[in-house]
């Protein structure tokens, strides 16, 4: 019947149905036991072909937003960012945002693809630019904003609400792709800051 049924996560299924009742039927009396394994094997491969098509079926290709951006980050493979990507929310402000407040909880993590924003603690501010990670202390030190940052108008950022990343973050290929960028992050932010010192 499989050969005549187009679908093929259907097609395979109905193999594999076929499959587990002959292994079924085999634990109940005794049978050619090379039959056996081949059903087995039978049985198997097709549940990889299923398991296969649903994965790229829920594929959702990435835009050329996103492609450029994973440029940015190379620490997460390809399968890793699609999944950031997933959960995310581009946005293009018409007019300034603010991200985040001084001492009050962070729900969402930003990226600044373009523009800029101004960083502003304990009456102190400075202007940061693209490529930077806003909110990422609150995040992996479960602690309320160190700084109020308000994103300029015109700016592009990618928003990941820290519930829904967190979780993501349970997977350790994604950890340790997010902590690496982590660390870039950081290290650009000191270099900016030794540079504004010079200044």
């Amino acid at each position: 019947i499989g050969f005549f049924i187009s679908d093929v996560i259907l097609s395979r299924a109905v193999f594999a149905v076929g499959a587990a009742v002959f292994v079924y039927g085999f634990t109940l009396n005794e049978g050619n036991f090379l039959a056996l394994v081949w059903a087995m094997i039978f049985l198997l491969t097709n549940l990889g072909v299923i398991w296969l098509t649903l994965q790229r079926r829920n594929a959702v290709p990435l835009s050329d937003e996103a492609k450029a951006l994973a440029k940015e980050m190379p620490q997460f493979s390809k399968k890793d960012f699609a999944r950031l990507m997933q959960i995310c929310d581009w946005q293009t402000l018409e007019a300034e945002q603010k991200l985040t407040e001084q001492g009050a909880p962070v729900e969402t993590l930003y990226y600044i693809v373009t523009g800029g924003a101004t960083v502003a603690k304990n009456d102190k501010s400075i202007e940061v630019g693209a490529d930077l990670l806003i909110g990422e202390i609150s995040l992996t030190q479960k602690v309320p904003a160190t700084a109020t940052v308000h994103a300029h108008k015109g700016s592009v950022l990618v928003a990941w609400p820290v519930k829904k990343l967190n979780k993501l973050l349970k997977r350790k290929s994604l950890k340790a792709g997010f902590d690496a960028l982590l660390s870039h992050d950081l290290a650009e932010k000191l270099a900016a800051d030794e540079l504004r010192d010079q200044d």
